[in-house]
């Protein structure tokens, strides 16, 4: 009896594989299990075992690599392929001063695990992974370290992407960042990913950035800027993220054009100035949590700030209309540097505060304040703005002294009064209202 064994019936789970194997770069045949080629230029293999794949195809077809690969040039993607780096780290050779990983005007392709390495002490630039005007993409599981410029950057018109469950450490860029300088980027999602000891924000979604969202991440660490910033986008949301252990502002939406996004049921901890910042109009703010802010200096930031500066204790840029801000906690626990305000509105108007909890162990000045005539703030937990009563004039008195209970100076013309009996024909107004209590008068 003989037996014969096709290869089509062995498929390995990659097209093309390239590995180490001495001082050379082997690319391996998935189908044929032949050596195509080789070379000592890791690079250089990595390029032709892209270039193998076949022209024109409607499906992925996988590029693996296993081994310690010391790059001399970016590997540039092709469409419709996945780069498997499962077992494999990348290092950027020095001088490089360029991404690690590529993709320009490509699709439907996927970057799976690995570690890269930046060497960012030995170049000028380079992203540790470079999307650009890219459409139905996927990085998922990769760890980044030591890039010159962002950990990963999604820019220029790239949509309909995810990255997930990916890694950016210590780069001097943002960890992520969405950039539409030069293009649009839309319906891009960032997930359950970590960035760390990153040196211009954690995250970041910059410059016409729209429909995009940020959601599960962890932020630590961030030496410069802010934790999550959202800069001129717009319709983009970060929900429930955790950012703690940061110099700077925990969460910011600044812009002229930062409108329509919305900061959702992230926990913020131990930052250095301000816990959230509003900088823009139509955004929401709910549900988060903010404990420990302001720890560069004591009093010097907010819990939750509206037109904000960076330093704290003064007005910033843009126009701040129209936000809502509900059902924050924020506490200001004792033993640590206070807020200067829980929530407070250096400009703007139109804006909603309400249903908040403000726990003001340390709190320096108002709990809350505002500016805008048209702000409404009501029902916060901490901050009544809101109470009512009973008061009795005595008989032979022409006025009596009534306690509010207010955290805040009532304006006498929304102070109501209802008189229960028959006052036959005297009338009465309020009068002598300060921080504390008002004067009903009868005559």
């Amino acid at each position: 009896m003989s037996i014969t064994l096709r290869g089509e019936h062995f498929k390995r789970d990659f097209d093309y594989m390239v590995y180490e194997d001495g001082d050379y770069f082997k690319v391996l045949n998935g189908d044929s299990l032949a050596i195509d080629y080789k070379d000592k230029d890791a690079s250089t293999a990595v390029a032709k075992a892209i270039s193998f794949l076949t022209p024109d195809r409607t499906r992925k077809e996988i590029v693996k690599l296993k081994g310690n690969f010391v790059l001399t040039a970016p590997i540039e993607l092709d469409s419709y392929m996945i780069l498997d780096l499962r077992g494999a780290k990348l290092l950027l050779a020095d001088g490089v001063n360029d991404s690690i990983i590529k993709a320009d005007s490509k699709s439907h392709f996927e970057i799976i695990g690995g570690l890269l390495d930046g060497n960012r002490d030995n170049q000028t630039a380079g992203e540790g992974i470079d999307v650009i005007n890219c459409r139905d993409f996927l990085v998922k599981d990769v760890f980044i370290e030591n890039s010159r410029g962002h950990g990963v950057l999604v820019r220029d018109g790239s949509e309909r992407g995810t990255v997930d469950s990916c890694t950016a450490i210590n780069t001097s860029g943002a960890g992520f960042c969405l950039s539409s300088l030069n293009g649009e980027v839309r319906h891009v999602v960032v997930s359950n990913s970590k960035a760390r000891a990153n040196n211009y924000n954690g995250i970041f979604l910059y410059f016409g950035t729209r429909q995009c969202s940020v959601i599960g991440c962890s932020v630590r660490e961030v030496t410069f800027g802010w934790g999550i910033e959202f800069e001129n986008v717009l319709y983009c949301q970060a929900i429930g993220n955790n950012i703690r252990d940061c110099l700077g502002i925990g969460m910011k939406i600044t812009g002229s054009s930062g409108i329509e996004n919305a900061f959702i049921g992230n926990s913020i901890y131990n930052v250095g100035k301000h816990g959230i910042v509003v900088n823009g109009n139509y955004n929401v703010v709910m549900g988060n949590v903010v404990e420990r802010a302001s720890n560069e200096e004591d009093g010097r930031y907010d819990g939750i700030g509206l037109a904000a500066d960076d330093g704290g204790g003064g007005v910033g840029s843009g126009s701040v209309n129209h936000n809502i801000i509900k059902e924050n906690i924020i506490i200001a626990p004792t033993f640590y540097n206070g807020l200067r305000h829980g929530i407070r509105e250096y400009g703007g108007d139109h804006n909603i505060i309400a249903y908040n909890t403000i726990i003001p162990n340390e709190i320096r000045h108002e709990i809350i304040m505002w500016v805008g005539s048209n702000t409404r703030v009501g029902r916060n937990i901490g901050f009544v703005t809101e109470n009512s009563g009973e008061a009795t004039i005595s008989a032979g008195s022409t006025y009596v002294d009534v306690p509010h209970g207010l955290d805040v100076t009532p304006d006498p013309n929304k102070i109501r009064i209802v008189p229960k009996d028959d006052l036959g024909g005297r009338s009465y107004w309020i009068s002598d209202v300060d921080a504390s209590k008002f004067r009903i008068n009868i005559g």
